[in-house]
């Protein structure tokens, strides 16, 4: 059976790239981290800065990400050397990140497809009390820093979760694209069955006002902000990698601006309505036992939220055991959209630089990926993965990874070049403005949000000493540090070794 090996493949339709980073944009957190970032920094009044960072920051950044995929043919590193043979670690920066992040997202699909299995018992393990099953008898979570004892059903989900993933990605991009047709559709569809059916539980609407009532005081907090471009980057899987190695395998004549737009609304109106299904579902359970909602919500994790929230209202709704299974398949199927996207980032990458044959670099990485999702399946794995994760998509993370990325496109190369690629094959034309954002305006906004983190970090009582997110001691956050340390180091490593395979395709400079 042919492989992807030495030519660069295209997506062979457009519906098939679009649904493709749909899919890589629109997963899991979408479910667990938006509904949640809602709920505790405003309500209401997080859309505010969660808009402006899509608009100011996520559009302007996947045309740049699409159109610098695009025109060099090549996935981040080689994209990056392509501008300046000295930022080629800029590109390899978000890809190790990226790494880091799928051996823990797959760990949270392990557990989506433990509960997928559950679903086919005749009672529902989670009916009585989801977030007891989840916490102490699924997890067996306990505090503190040890990781605790290994949970087999967990490890075993997770290897099965890798299996899938190789065999989603191991033929190449046209096999993806054509996984998607279907893969992606379906979990959108059930989510709109879940909206409509928990805007018509009694209660409701008590849950959907406190999931949008504003609390404008938030907005005095950079932790708010932080959150809200935390969660576009991390959504919109900008910055990561993932979407210039996309954009690398489209066809020469695909229009860049509407993608990108088009993938923006979706991944945005996703989030909005995965926020309804969870707080109309959470007003009608604090209905139904006559406690305020915010009580329901009372000790649950970003996390887990998806595992609390959502098996509460699937037993809310008839044929419960058939809508389990047809739910978390969906759920299953959607995370592993977003896995594999940026599973085949990191391929690519390392194929690009090294030369090295696909398939065996896929089965590496997938034994890596394997090996190192099994610390997140411990007794004391969820505050591990709470703790890198909050460093990721903290101010030492994906933020300043963008950071880094305007300042390299905006200031050492002509971003006029990609705009009028990007122009040259879209019905819908960006202008200067786009220029500005590039260069001055994304980068004052996203320096501004390092600095002011910062220094909120190391002033409020509950900063840096002790996580906020987790309630652990300074060596979990001694650790986040340290693993954001050491992808940096080695993405200058890997810049600097090895013979360098990229070769620029023909494109057309002159675009």
């Amino acid at each position: 059976m042919a492989l992807l090996e030495e030519q660069r493949e295209d997506w062979g339709s457009r519906a098939g790239f679009v649904l493709a980073a749909i899919g890589s944009a629109v997963g899991l957190g979408n479910f667990w981290r938006f509904p949640y970032a809602a709920y505790t920094n405003g309500g209401g009044a997080f859309l505010i800065p969660y808009i402006i960072a899509t608009v100011v920051v996520g559009i302007p950044m996947l045309i740049m990400e699409f159109s610098l995929g695009h025109f060099t043919q090549l996935a981040a590193p080689g994209a990056f050397k392509e501008i300046n043979k000295r930022t080629e670690f800029v590109g390899w920066w978000p890809i190790l990140l990226s790494f880091v992040i799928c051996t823990y997202y797959s760990v949270i699909l392990a557990w989506c497809l433990n509960y997928l299995l559950f679903s086919f018992q005749s009672v529902l393990p989670w009916a009585k009390d989801a977030e007891k099953f989840f916490f102490d008898e699924y997890l067996m979570k306990h505090s503190g820093f040890a990781l605790g004892n290994i949970r087999w059903p967990i490890v075993l989900a997770l290897l099965a979760i890798w299996i899938a993933m190789y065999f989603s990605i191991f033929r190449g991009v046209k096999w993806i694209g054509k996984i998607v047709l279907w893969a992606v559709p379906l979990p959108l569809f059930i989510l709109l069955i879940l909206m409509i059916r928990g805007l018509t539980l009694e209660g409701a609407i008590g849950g959907l006002e406190y999931y949008l009532e504003p609390d404008f005081s938030k907005l005095k907090d950079v932790a708010v902000w932080r959150t809200a471009f935390g969660q576009v980057f991390f959504s919109l899987t900008v910055a990561f990698g993932v979407m210039i190695t996309y954009a690398s395998f489209l066809h020469r004549k695909s229009d860049l601006n509407n993608n990108a737009l088009i993938v923006a609304i979706t991944n945005m109106s996703a989030s909005f309505v995965a926020g309804i299904v969870v707080f109309t579902t959470m007003g009608a359970f604090a209905f139904q036992k006559g406690i305020p909602t915010h009580k329901v919500l009372s000790g649950s994790e970003g996390f887990a939220l998806a595992f609390v929230a959502f098996p509460t209202a699937l037993s809310e709704l008839p044929l419960t055991q058939l809508f389990s299974v047809i739910f978390f398949t969906a759920l299953v199927l959607l995370g592993i959209n977003s896995a594999f996207s940026i599973t085949e980032s990191v391929l690519a990458s390392v194929c690009d630089k090294t030369g090295w044959k696909r398939q065996a670099v896929l089965i590496g990485m997938s034994v890596v990926g394997f090996l190192c999702g099994i610390v997140f399946s411990t007794q004391g794995g969820l505050n591990w993965l709470g703790t890198i994760d909050g460093f990721v998509n903290g101010p030492f993370g994906i933020i300043l990874i963008g950071l880094a990325e305007c300042l390299v496109v905006g200031w050492l190369y002509n971003v006029n070049v990609l705009r009028r690629h990007a122009n040259s094959r879209s019905d819908w034309k960006i202008g200067v403005w786009w220029e500005w954002l590039i260069k001055y305006i994304i980068p004052v906004v996203l320096g501004t949000l390092f600095v002011w983190s910062l220094v909120d970090e190391f002033t409020k009582k509950e900063g840096f000493l002790v996580s906020s997110a987790t309630g652990n001691p300074i060596w979990h956050n001694i650790v986040g540090l340290g693993l954001m340390v050491i992808v940096l180091t080695a993405a200058l490593v890997l810049s600097k070794i090895g013979k360098t395979n990229y070769s620029i395709n023909e494109v057309s400079k002159d675009a």
